[in-house]
């Protein structure tokens, strides 16, 4: 499928797919910069304003388990095509609503057209190069999330004082819809028919345990990444007293060194394997998340600097783990079933719990909690032992 095995002969068609999955991330991840706008808006507290998190994982995860439907129907382009044009369509629909109810109807139907993205994306990238280089393919792509972690809070800080939420929402929706009509003309994806989700590839994959080691583990990471940035900027406010331009301008440079983790952690994973390059990422992310929460002046802001370094990274590594795992003829409803899972942990339950933990006046203790359930995540990675995962994979 692959007569030439130059990675850089790929490099084209993922960069494309990497543009598409930050518009796919940017929604979520201009919510946490701009909540207290939001709020402050429609009038209600912190507590009430992060309740947007659950409906955003709630449609998020809908449109996971639903997104083998559409591609059965559209094929994975027009689905990539319709995804990223929808929630343009959204974003900009969203700035229209008068009170909270409404916002949140309208984050829902957003989320859900996001959620239609990763089967088809991801199954597009591993199609697009030689196995041998798909870790570092994914890695790429991976990056257009970790680009929107830097994207979100410095836009916000630029933009916000000046046009407001809506404002923002309104440019980014425009952005994402002018994407997906250039992907419509110029944009590849992959030619495999898509399946949608039926109850016997559920019960094989249940019956796969280096799948569920996986999926947990990236529940793990998406608490530490999305669940932490989602209450962080709020947390460096209101307990360490930093201001909201000082705050969105530090988190989102904090996320320009994750490029090079990112990287790493796929070539690293293509030359040793998934689990020496796992047990290390989870390590180290669990005691920076720790230290977030016990640590004050030079020390936080190391600790915030460095955390979403390390768990960006993981995600290229699970992934690459889940298409090792299934066959290719599954590979978008591993993602489809998995992603939601930690979806549901990561963006919607772990902000939630932290956002109630800061009311409550115990924020550090919610990173410290979070921390040593990162950590322990590492005791999984035994149960992969004979496992395809556990193995050096053979490369150049």
């Amino acid at each position: 499928m692959h007569p030439d095995n130059s990675f850089a002969r790929s490099i084209s068609p993922v960069l494309i797919l990497m543009t598409m999955v930050f518009f796919v991330v940017m929604p979520r991840f201009l919510l946490s910069p701009l909540l207290l706008r939001i709020g402050d808006s429609f009038a209600v507290d912190y507590g009430t304003a992060s309740t947007v998190f659950l409906s955003a994982s709630f449609g998020f995860v809908a449109g996971l388990l639903t997104s083998g439907f559409v591609a059965k129907r559209l094929t994975h382009r027009w689905t990539i095509v319709f995804s990223i044009g929808a929630t343009g369509v959204s974003l900009i629909a969203l700035t229209t609503v008068a009170n909270l109810w409404a916002f949140h109807v309208l984050l829902v139907i957003c989320s859900w057209a996001t959620g239609l993205y990763p089967g088809s994306g991801v199954s597009s990238v591993a199609s697009a190069v030689p196995d041998r280089h798909r870790g570092k393919a994914l890695a790429l792509h991976e990056s257009g999330p970790n680009l929107a972690f830097i994207v979100a809070p410095i836009i916000s800080a630029l933009l916000a004082p000046l046009v407001g939420w809506t404002g923002v929402f309104a440019a980014v929706g425009a952005c994402a819809i002018g994407c997906a009509l250039v992907f419509a003309r110029f944009g590849t994806a992959s030619t495999d028919p898509a399946r949608s989700i039926s109850y016997s590839d559920a019960r094989l994959l249940g019956r796969n345990k280096s799948f569920w080691v996986i999926v947990i583990l990236l529940m793990v990471a998406a608490v530490g990444a999305i669940g932490i940035y989602s209450v962080l900027p709020t947390f460096l406010m209101t307990e360490h007293g930093y201001s909201e331009r000082f705050v969105n301008n530090f988190v989102g440079v904090s996320r320009i060194a994750g490029f090079v983790a990112i990287f790493a952690a796929g070539a690293f994973t293509d030359r040793f394997g998934f689990s020496a390059v796992a047990a290390a990422i989870v390590g180290v992310t669990g005691v920076l998340t720790l230290l977030i929460g016990v640590t004050t002046g030079t020390a936080l802001l190391a600790a915030v600097f460095l955390q979403p370094l390390l768990v960006q990274s993981f995600f290229p590594v699970g992934i690459n783990g889940l298409t090792i795992v299934v066959p290719p003829e599954l590979r978008n409803v591993a993602v489809s079933l998995a992603i939601p899972l930690a979806n549901v942990v990561g963006t919607g339950l772990a902000p939630r719990a932290l956002g109630a933990a800061g009311a409550a006046g115990r924020f550090g203790a919610g990173f410290v909690v979070v921390g040593i359930a990162t950590i322990s995540g590492i005791a999984l990675l035994p149960l992969l032992r004979g496992g395809p995962l556990a193995r050096r994979r053979h490369m150049l």
